[in-house]
């Protein structure tokens, strides 16, 4: 049963993905608290009405119950609302915080892919968004609901790939400016390591 097909990001890629968040990163910190909020509640909205499909992705590429696979999207909804919610509530950032690497795990491949990146988007930094290898195809389904939902290109990327490469060049490179990761404390201590090297 073959779900579907995915390319790996090259090095190339990732270099034109970090060019053009680093580019939008200032004009999307600018963009007022309420309207990012309203960006995330549309692409709530987008994943509530992309239910039946979503859940078909849960199941078929990442193995889930139907229950599962249901409170999953619930789940992506939720966080959707509450960081729109937070990013109203709280104060705006000092300085635009800068492109954010979002790197997510497979168990939870839609609910924390989109926690991490809607946490990311509603503080005002672009994201590029590195899921789990096993599961890009529902990864990069969300990624398009957030962007019908008018969340620029430029400011939500998606970059599929192993860790040991992609996830990997993302944390050594000095344009991004903050890591969300999901996943076992062995990667985590891997990240720290690296950000740790950094000038």
């Amino acid at each position: 049963d073959r779900v579907g097909r995915v390319v790996c990001a090259s090095p190339a890629d990732i270099d034109n993905a970090l060019r053009a968040a680093s580019a939008a990163s200032d004009a999307w910190a600018a963009q007022p608290a309420a309207g990012r909020a309203g960006l995330l509640r549309q692409a709530a909205d987008a994943l509530e009405a992309a239910m039946p499909e979503l859940i078909s992705l849960c199941i078929r590429e990442a193995g889930k119950t139907w229950p599962n696979a249901v409170a999953e999207i619930r789940e992506a909804v939720d966080f959707c609302r509450y960081y729109a919610a937070s990013a109203e509530s709280l104060p705006p950032p000092p300085a635009p915080p800068g492109p954010v690497a979002c790197i997510s795990p497979w168990n939870f491949p839609l609910a924390i892919f989109v926690g991490e990146v809607a946490a990311a988007l509603a503080a005002g930094s672009p994201v590029l968004a590195k899921p789990a290898e096993q599961t890009p195809l529902i990864a990069a389904r969300a990624l398009r609901l957030f962007h019908a939902a008018g969340v620029p290109p430029a400011v939500l990327q998606l970059l599929p790939g192993a860790g040991e490469t992609v996830g990997a060049a993302l944390v050594a490179d000095p344009r991004v400016c903050g890591v969300i990761f999901t996943g076992s404390t062995e990667v985590a201590r891997h990240i720290h390591r690296s950000l740790a090297t950094r000038p």
